[in-house]
This record gives structure tokens, C-alpha cells and sequence, in this order.
């Protein structure tokens, strides 16, 4: 009898030991979703992020891979993440400033709310918007474009990669402190904001500095955003050189989780994201691509993220108003 409640008490254990091995993160391949289209900053931060993640000591050897659903400038991709279980095998990249101004711009009928349901885990690297128009425009600088459009008394037609990223929030910054009439045409991407400048769709585009790289023959920045040049573009000169405030904000690329995952996802992750950040091979692909590669914790990422929400509050509530 004794020798039974022995073996059973022995099967237990082994089953429970098995069972804690099996639910050992991460147990099958990460799935990293993506609000926008292929091509564009996000999209590309999330490829190269995910092609070295099988190589960071936490992940147990475990690939990921990506998956774009586009559309409400990278909220119906955010609300897929919260539609999954929350055990860390289902991640979303996105840059915080177009996190939040989506957000922002739905007010009341948000679909969430980013520090209740959502927990940064880390970030690889920042998004920094840039004013673009086509090569044969006759600006060759931010004032000139200024002066020409506010000449022409025309409508000036912008793309952007979605109705409320961060890039749309700079764009309709810009506008309207210079007093410029607009309308602005949202895409899915800025891959597809890229391609409305280059076939001269639109007049200007607001998007990624890392957009152009490749098309230097059809497009021509003007100015960056951010309180200093993109390390990226650094003869690029920011809006506030040129005389126009309002805009030094950037958006650093981070990977979140869906509150509520156990702590061993955060860590495990979080040491994912600063093992791969310092990957020379994630470095030169991210170089390639203008893109700078640099490790920002959860902790600090949670903090500029709460800084922004403070900054660009007014600036999106301004901007539903005067709509």
C-alpha cells in the first residue's frame, strides 16, 4: 500500500515537473504583429527585430515571425494582440508616438486604453517623421515650400502612412501653425504614402526619414522632426531650425505585450530586445535601412511613453477641433 501511494505520489511529481517544462517561455515560435502595410518603418524594424530573434539566449532558440494587418493606423492590429491569450507568444511593434495619437484621436470610443492594456516591454530602435515632397517641386527648403504654398492659395494635399499616426499628428502641427490650407490623405503604410509622392499623387508626404533611401531621384526631404537631426540624416535639418516649433517629437519603436503576461514574458523578452539591439548583424541591416539600432528598457520606454501622452494630448485634442 505504502509502495502504491510512493509511486503514484512519484507519477504526480513527474507529471508536474513535465507540466512546468512544457509551459516553459517560450514554448512555440512569436508571433509579432504589425498595424501596417509591408515596406514602411514599422514593418521593416519588425523583419529585421524578428530575424534575430531565435538568437537571444531567453528565447530558447525560437524564431518569430510577422504579421501585418493594416488598417486604423495600427489599432485593429493592436486589437487583435488583446484578442489573443495573453501568454507572450502573441507581441505587437509600433512606435509609441503613432501608439498614442491613434488613440488619442478616438477620445471616448478608444478601443483601449495603451498603460491599462498594454506593457512596453523595450524598445530597438525610433521612428523620425520627415517633410517630403517630389524632386520637381521648386522647394528646395522648408521656408521656400512655405512661401510657395501659402502663394498659390491652393489646397496643399498630403499623404501620411494612416489618419492618426504620428507622423499625420506633425503634418497637421505644421499646417496649421503656418496657416496653410490642407487636406490630408491617409494610407496604409508608408510604403503607399511613399509611392502617392512619387507618382505625384499628393503634393507632400509626412513620414519616415527612412522612406526615401532608394527613391533620392523622386523625393526630397525638407525638414525632420525631434528636438535634434536624425543621427540617420544628420545634413537633414530639423523643423525647429528652420523656425518652426511644435514638432520635436520622435517615436521609438517598441515591442508590447498585452497586460496581464506573466512576469517571465517581460523579462524574457525584455532581455530579447537589448540582447538583439547590440547584434552587429541587426545594426548594419537596420543602417541599410536608415534606421538607427539602439536598446531602450521597458522601465524608460514606460516613461517616454507617459511623457508623450502629456505632450501630444493637447496638440491631438487641438487638432479634433479645428477638423
Amino acid at each position: 500500500m505504502k509502495l502504491t501511494k510512493l509511486f503514484a505520489a512519484s507519477v504526480a511529481a513527474t507529471a508536474l515537473t513535465a507540466g512546468a517544462a512544457m509551459a516553459e517561455y517560450p514554448s512555440k515560435p512569436i508571433k509579432i504583429m504589425v498595424g501596417f502595410s509591408a515596406g514602411g518603418g514599422t514593418d521593416t524594424t519588425a523583419r529585421g527585430f524578428a530575424s534575430y530573434m531565435h538568437e537571444a539566449p531567453s528565447m530558447n532558440g525560437l524564431p518569430a515571425f510577422i504579421v501585418n494587418l493594416p488598417g486604423a493606423s495600427g489599432q485593429k492590429a493592436a486589437s487583435a494582440v488583446l484578442e489573443e491569450e495573453r501568454d507572450g507568444h502573441t507581441l505587437y511593434m509600433i512606435n509609441i508616438g503613432t501608439f498614442i495619437a491613434g488613440e488619442l484621436a478616438k477620445g471616448d470610443e478608444r478601443p483601449y486604453h495603451i498603460p491599462e492594456d498594454f506593457v512596453n516591454l523595450g524598445c530597438a530602435s525610433q521612428l523620425v517623421t520627415s517633410l517630403q515632397v517630389h524632386s520637381s517641386n521648386p522647394a528646395q527648403t522648408m521656408d521656400e515650400f512655405i512661401a510657395n504654398a501659402k502663394a498659390s492659395g491652393e489646397e496643399i494635399t498630403w499623404g501620411t502612412s494612416g489618419a492618426a499616426t504620428m507622423h499625420a499628428t506633425i503634418g497637421h502641427v505644421f499646417f496649421d501653425s503656418q496657416g496653410i490650407n490642407h487636406k490630408k490623405v491617409p494610407f496604409q503604410g508608408g510604403s503607399k504614402a511613399r509611392a502617392a509622392l512619387v507618382s505625384q499623387s499628393v503634393d507632400a508626404v509626412f513620414g519616415g526619414v527612412n522612406t526615401i533611401p532608394g527613391f533620392e531621384a523622386d523625393i526630397r526631404a525638407l525638414a525632420s522632426a525631434g528636438a535634434e537631426r536624425d543621427p540617420m540624416a544628420p545634413d537633414l535639418p530639423t523643423f525647429v531650425e528652420q523656425g518652426a516649433p511644435g514638432v520635436e517629437f520622435t517615436g521609438l519603436m517598441c515591442l508590447f505585450a498585452a497586460a496581464g503576461v506573466p512576469d517571465e514574458v517581460k523579462e524574457d523578452v525584455g532581455a530579447a530586445i537589448e540582447h538583439i539591439a547590440g547584434v552587429s548583424g541587426y545594426q548594419r541591416y537596420m543602417g541599410k535601412n536608415d534606421l538607427a539600432a539602439f536598446y531602450t528598457s521597458g522601465a524608460d520606454a514606460t516613461a517616454a511613453q507617459d511623457t508623450m501622452f502629456e505632450v501630444m494630448g493637447p496638440v491631438v485634442a487641438n487638432i479634433i477641433a479645428n477638423q
